[in-house]
């Protein structure tokens, strides 16, 4: 009844990497990731990959979030399967796979770095201001709501990220909150708070690709451009038509084991 696994992160974004062989066959899919996800009684992670094989490409992707949920697209995660996918032998150093939002590529550009394809965000809504918050509903293969904010402290991102997340605009599939701000250098500052993890997480690189095309449409903006988070950089280059747009960040593989998801919790 053990599970083997991977555990890795992308600028402390972290994840649990499982081949599709290796995960049980059972109907409570949900409530297996949400254990294996705990941090305090489970491996601990905001997520959870799922590797199948893939008849067109090297390998197909289902994410999870932390709560079991199925969702779309994570390019953190993907650079972390990537990196793992290259270091264990399985694939060469460019590569192509499929998620839930389509098929990109990825290639291992040193020990620590990945750079993968992302696809042109799109707006789906003109200007809303749930909760008085005024900002843009982008959808760049993940759903983000992105609001620029002079305060980007915890206490405020954490609590005003759960109210726009479930604010009525958004259901019944909710919607990762980003709030941003321009510094004087160019470096555009974001916090996130995802949905499925209903916390801050450390990085994310769909929402910051999603603010960093909002701000070369609305401000012209050119490329590159640098984002940062509590986790680290991420750097973000496109052309102008955002036919090749791309995420360079780091990945790393941290530890692996098996786990043992039927054992009791206060055993």
């Amino acid at each position: 009844m053990k599970i083997p696994f991977i555990k890795c992160h992308a600028n402390g974004n972290d994840f649990i990497l499982i081949f599709a062989e290796n995960f049980p066959e059972s109907d409570n899919r949900e409530s297996i990731i949400k254990r294996l996800c705990l941090r305090h009684t489970g491996i601990g992670a905001d997520g959870l990959f799922i590797i199948s094989p893939s008849k067109k490409n090297d390998f197909l992707l289902d994410y999870y979030n932390s709560d079991g949920s199925w969702e779309t697209f994570c390019a953190n995660g993907s650079r972390c399967v990537s990196l793992f996918m290259y270091q264990s032998g399985k694939v060469g150093r460019k590569m192509k796979f499929e998620t839930g939002a389509g098929v990109h590529w990825s290639e291992i550009n040193s020990d620590t770095m990945v750079v993968m394809s992302m696809r042109k965000p799109k707006y789906k809504s003109q200007t809303l201001s749930p909760e008085g918050f005024a900002g843009f509903f982008v959808d760049s293969g993940a759903r983000h709501f992105v609001c620029e904010s002079d305060n980007l402290e915890r206490e405020f991102v954490v609590n005003r990220g759960r109210q726009i997340r479930l604010h009525q605009l958004f259901q019944p599939k909710g919607i990762n909150v980003n709030f941003y701000k321009l510094e004087d250098d160019g470096i555009v500052d974001i916090r996130t708070y995802e949905k499925g993890v209903e916390q801050l997480v450390l990085s994310c690189s769909s929402g910051s690709i999603a603010v960093v095309f909002h701000l070369v449409q609305s401000l012209g903006l050119s490329s590159p451009i640098t984002t940062t988070s509590p986790g680290g950089k991420l750097q973000f280059t496109f052309d102008k038509k955002w036919a090749d747009a791309r995420c360079e960040g780091p990945a790393a593989i941290t530890f692996s084991g098996e786990f043992d998801y039927t054992a009791p919790i206060n055993a």
